[in-house]
């Protein structure tokens, strides 16, 4: 994880859209080094929130449209990360976001 300086939300949604993973650190999220992940599953067109434990079977998965997502991410800006790896290289990610659908 970096942290990245956004300029508006619609840097934001293209973010999310090009496959990125984003971060917000998080005190109160133990999981993924305290911090909530967001990444956009275009084959549902929803913005997906991830804020708990990989050992959690209740995983607290949200979903969100692209706005409202960019949004939410807006308001947090300052504690904004980008994930190195794609939301395509991450495979746990990945089947955490099939179990949804």
């Amino acid at each position: 994880m970096r942290q990245i300086t956004v300029n508006d939300r619609q840097q934001i949604k293209q973010l999310l859209y090009c496959d990125g993973v984003l971060g917000v650190k998080d005190s109160t999220c133990p999981a993924f080094d305290g911090f909530e992940l967001w990444w956009y599953d275009k084959q549902h067109d929803v913005c997906r929130c991830c804020r708990s434990r990989w050992s959690d079977l209740r995983k607290q998965v949200e979903r969100h449209s692209l706005d409202h997502a960019a949004a939410i991410l807006w308001q947090s800006r300052n504690a904004l990360f980008l994930r190195d790896r794609h939301l395509s290289e991450d495979h746990k990610l990945l089947q955490l976001n099939h179990l949804c659908n």
